[in-house]
């Protein structure tokens, strides 16, 4: 304990230098390692827990640093040789160096540009597989030969086949037997006239020929009384229809058998052709067909010059023989049609 009581005494410079008043540093801690800091008040952990007091008379104001004070070497040596006491960094705020310029855009262009191209390569490739860019085979005139259009009209004569397996249901329209153009061909200026029943179906043309003729067409589908899906009951429908035309004991009308022929045509088929003489003389062509389940009946009638008394019979069988055939085919195409 110093001779001023319970009190610390002010710690001293090392060495001494410079140092005769006995004063205290700015700053506690800087002249000594090991020596106590200093703390506000006078307070020092080390006295024991003894409050501390402000400074006594003896002391006045506080030592001051003398003349010949030596900053400790940390100070120093931002002293910058003795003035200022800046610090020694370069004035302002250091620069940095500029950002370096992204790639990821060129990347991107390039990389849209490889797209592109792929895509046009693979255009152009298909476009050689589909084109001309592929070598072609030469084709024989079968395969060069245009296709038939199902819904162009039927060539004159068809093909005498019905479509799909009997038994065959009647059709609808009987008319569609024969286009417009057709109809006209054989002397029809008319769409027809069609009538349907339960075991009929029937169309009806008027006709008009050279010299001031004129006669009738007509195309007749029936099925048989005993049942329309019964293929006996048509072949004894077809046997009386022949009994039937070829019959000459009438007593309307005298009728003359001039020729009677078996057709190719559906399962079985005859033509009859004849002159009959009522009001006016007739020539008549009578086309009897069975196709299965199926009659057909096709019957043209052609009368001479309606302004002539007793005129004769207008047709020859040279002029029916194949015309009359040929509308049989184009009938018995029908049959499955509708």
């Amino acid at each position: 304990m110093s001779d001023n009581g319970p009190y610390t005494q002010p710690p001293q410079y090392p060495g001494g230098e410079g140092n005769n008043s006995g004063g205290q540093p700015p700053y506690g801690g800087y002249g000594d390692p090991n020596a106590a800091a200093q703390y506000p008040g006078g307070y020092n952990p080390a006295s024991g827990g003894q409050p501390g007091f402000g400074p006594q008379g003896p002391y006045g104001a506080g030592p001051q640093p003398g003349p010949g004070f030596q900053q400790p070497h940390d100070q120093q040596m931002f002293q910058g040789g003795g003035g200022g006491g800046q610090p020694p960094y370069p004035g302002g705020t250091p620069g940095y160096p500029p950002p370096k310029k992204s790639s990821a855009g060129l990347w991107i262009v390039i990389g849209g540009g490889a797209v592109i191209l792929v895509l046009v390569v693979a255009v152009v490739v298909m476009l050689l597989r589909t084109g001309g860019g592929t070598p072609t085979t030469p084709t024989s005139p079968e395969e060069t030969a245009p296709q038939a259009d199902p819904s162009a009209e039927q060539p004159e004569g068809g093909e005498g086949a019905p479509k799909g397996e009997a038994p065959y249901a009647l059709p609808e329209d009987a008319c569609k037997v024969l286009t417009e153009t057709q109809a006209s061909e054989y002397g029809s200026s008319d769409a027809g006239s069609k009538n349907l029943s339960d075991s009929r179906s029937s169309c009806n043309w008027s006709l008009s020929g050279e010299d001031r003729s004129y006669g009738t067409l007509s195309v007749e589908y029936q099925t048989p009384y005993a049942g329309s899906d019964s293929i006996e009951g048509a072949k004894t429908d077809y046997k009386d229809a022949v009994e039937s035309a070829t019959d000459t004991d009438n007593s309307y009308t005298k009728i003359k058998i001039l020729n009677e022929e078996e057709v190719d045509l559906g399962n079985e088929a005859t033509l009859v052709f004849s002159e009959q003489k009522g009001v006016s003389t007739q020539s008549v062509a009578e086309l009897l067909v069975r196709q299965d389940n199926i009659n057909i009946n096709i019957r043209y009638t052609m009368s001479g010059n309606v302004l002539e008394e007793n005129p004769p019979a207008p047709l020859k069988y040279s002029d029916v023989e194949e015309l009359v055939p040929e509308i049989g085919k184009l009938a018995v195409d029908h049959v499955g049609a509708s």
